[in-house]
């Protein structure tokens, strides 16, 4: 969260498109931002359909210049101009990747894409390079926020495995 407000506050882009992979995840990224001063709102599912149009409407309109989604957003809306677009979480499915990243680069216009990779989803970030045919640019992350973990997308994630005692036998 904090290398999140800390490129928005750096960057202040007009129109800032941010997506997660839970609407649980995307309600508290709304409040966190609010909290630190950003003018932000989310769309998930939860939201009535009137509520949706409405932020809809302010963020189109620029009354509104952060807007939170999960990928209810990230197929089938048609808004120009977004100038940022931030992958909270790496897509599940590369191609969900490439219609979030899509929005910045619509009405012939370009735009920059952030997604953030935490170490058990590397390796879903390598397919997502795979799938499009070339290697993203990592870019550091700002000293004050810590050590990062090495990018090894060869690692695969922590997966739990059940532990079976033997059996006894008398």
């Amino acid at each position: 969260m904090e290398l999140l407000k800390s490129i928005l506050k750096e960057k202040k882009s007009e129109s800032v498109l941010i997506f997660s992979s839970t609407k649980d995840r995307v309600k508290e990224m709304e409040r966190e931002l609010i909290k630190a001063g950003i003018n932000a709102s989310a769309i998930h599912s939860d939201l009535e359909q009137d509520k949706r149009n409405e932020v809809l409407r302010d963020y189109k309109s620029r009354k509104l210049n952060v807007l939170v989604a999960t990928d209810i957003l990230s197929r089938g809306i048609d808004i120009d101009s977004i100038s940022l677009v931030i992958n909270y979480d790496v897509p599940r499915d590369p191609e969900d990747y490439i219609h979030r990243v899509g929005r910045t680069a619509r009405a012939e216009t370009t735009g920059e894409a952030i997604t953030f990779v935490n170490p058990d989803d590397q390796y879903k970030f390598k397919k997502i390079e795979d799938f499009i045919g070339k290697e993203v640019d990592k870019l550091p992350i700002p000293a004050q926020l810590g050590e990062v973990p090495k990018y090894d997308p060869k690692k695969t994630p922590y997966q739990p495995t059940r532990s079976h005692k033997p059996a006894h036998r008398r």
